[in-house]
């Protein structure tokens, strides 16, 4: 990575974000359920990135995968802000990471999932989302370029 490439990352992860999601930006499937939440997420908690940006492809990284991998949704979460290195960031990835964004929610989110945990093993609930996440082109389409943000929410999107 290059200097200023590197700069330009470091500034964009020092962003007071406490909660980033990242999602396949060309996912209609994805891109729906980001339009839900920015209706929904009243508090404006969550910031979005599509895995494909380069701050989606850092914080991959970041999480010990791949750059390129966009088989499933991340939820970065540091409560002093993603890009603060004195506390723990965590990561959590396909039904894990679903399950937090609702809990995060209000109180019936916070109640099914909740439920949901306690009562649906996690390898049931990571096959069904691996399931839907392999059919998601085939569910709702693909878009021919990235959905990088969206001029009415721009300040929750990060590139």
């Amino acid at each position: 990575m290059n200097k200023s490439k590197k700069d330009k990352m470091q500034s964009v992860l020092a962003i007071d974000a406490k909660q980033i999601i990242l999602y396949d930006g060309v996912c209609n499937f994805c891109n729906t359920w980001v339009d839900i939440l920015l209706r929904i997420d009243l508090k404006e908690q969550f910031k979005f990135a599509p895995l494909q940006s380069e701050v989606g492809e850092e914080l991959l990284v970041r999480m010990g995968k791949e750059a390129d991998d966009i088989s499933s949704i991340v939820l970065v979460e540091n409560s002093s802000g993603i890009g603060n290195e004195m506390t723990e960031t965590s990561y959590l990835d396909k039904s894990a990471a679903v399950l937090k964004v609702v809990e995060e929610l209000g109180i019936p989110g916070k109640v099914f999932a909740k439920t949901a945990l306690a009562i649906v093993p996690k390898q049931l609930r990571d096959t069904v989302y691996d399931t839907v996440a392999d059919n998601r082109y085939s569910l709702m389409g693909k878009r021919d370029e990235c959905r990088c943000s969206d001029p009415k929410f721009s300040d929750r999107f990060l590139l």
